[in-house]
């Protein structure tokens, strides 16, 4: 099996989307526990006939978890290689990354944790919070896309079903 993928580039702009997609899906709990708290702290404020700070407390926590992705500057931050035009080879060993400055980044399938598909993308995850994205536009054609699922899924890194 050898995948090989169209050249694709992603802009500044286009990254702060994904992490901050990623980064509200992993604060989605913290987010919900906190508006129940604070719609509890207005029911109780509300009987009771007097301010309470534990709803000041709360909206300042949602509005700074809701405001952190606002706050993302890539550029000088993020290694130039992740806005370089780059492709992508699978096959049943390595999945290598090729970029236009000629620097290639070949790894393992055991490097990865899991690979999520969300959307338009695939996240390779190496750790919790450092992923590859790879887009699904960026295949030549759908039965690649479904060869590189059922290997991901062969190898345990997706769930499919």
């Amino acid at each position: 099996m050898l995948i090989r993928t169209k050249q694709f580039q992603i802009s500044p702009k286009e990254l702060r989307a994904i992490i901050a997609v990623d980064y509200y899906k992993r604060m989605r709990l913290t987010l919900i526990i906190f508006s129940v708290l604070t719609v509890i702290s207005i029911i109780i404020s509300i009987i009771k006939k007097e301010f309470s700070w534990w709803l000041l407390y709360c909206l300042g926590f949602i509005a700074y978890i809701l405001s952190v992705p606002l706050w993302l500057r890539l550029q000088g931050r993020t290694s130039e290689l992740s806005f370089q035009s780059r492709y992508c080879e699978m096959d049943e060993n390595f999945f290598a990354i090729f970029f236009e400055d000629g620097s290639i980044s070949k790894l393992r399938y055991e490097h990865f944790m899991t690979v999520v598909k969300k959307g338009e993308y695939y996240f390779l995850y190496m750790t919790k919070v450092q992923f590859h994205y790879l887009p699904v536009a960026a295949f030549e054609s759908e039965k690649d896309m479904h060869r590189f699922d059922l290997f991901l899924e062969g190898k345990q890194l997706i769930k499919l079903w």
